[in-house]
């Protein structure tokens, strides 16, 4: 079993999110307000505990993300505060060993209940695992696709609503996943 805490929304992968989406300003907020108030069981536990942090991490990631060649700059700085406030943020010591996927799975929960006009998103599994880098099912990958499909609260289906897992659907099969 996997550590649940490579799941959580954590202020670098929220802002990785809302770059790659292009929020402006006031859409921003709005959203890290609806993801402290409404997501608050996949924040990362330090985080849920302080709203400040949240969003001023969060908005720091999303800057550095937009500005990396400056803010690199200001590296050791930045390191040296995380470090007197008792903090740290070397994201890869809170990766799993399929960050992408984690991240994809994240990423579709967010889009679905906070971007998109529609409830679900369609893909077939061979899709899905291309652009993974993978192009069969392995008992491993199988097994951490269900761990983020159960913990973001995400469901595949078939066609007409029929539940599905992911181990026995075909590769060629379109899945519905919804929220």
């Amino acid at each position: 079993m996997m550590d649940i805490t490579e799941l959580y929304y954590d202020p670098y992968s929220l802002a990785l999110f809302m770059v790659s989406r292009e929020m402006g300003g006031r859409r921003t907020m709005e959203f890290l307000e609806n993801v402290y108030t409404e997501e608050k069981a996949f924040l990362y536990p330090d985080y849920a505990r302080d709203k400040k942090a949240f969003f001023s991490d969060t908005l720091y990631w999303m800057e550095y993300l937009i500005d990396k060649e400056t803010l690199d700059a200001e590296f050791p700085v930045v390191e040296k505060d995380f470090k007197a406030a008792g903090k740290t943020f070397v994201r890869e010591s809170m990766m799993s060993d399929y960050p992408d996927i984690d991240l994809f799975f994240m990423f579709m929960r967010l889009r679905i209940l906070y971007v998109d006009k529609q409830d679900y998103e369609r893909m077939k599994l061979r899709t899905l695992l291309r652009n993974y880098g993978y192009k069969k099912r392995s008992p491993a990958i199988v097994k951490h696709i269900n761990e983020c499909l159960i913990f973001y609260h995400i469901q595949p289906y078939l066609r007409n609503y029929e539940q599905c897992q992911i181990e026995h659907v075909d590769l060629d099969d379109m899945i519905t996943f919804r929220v």
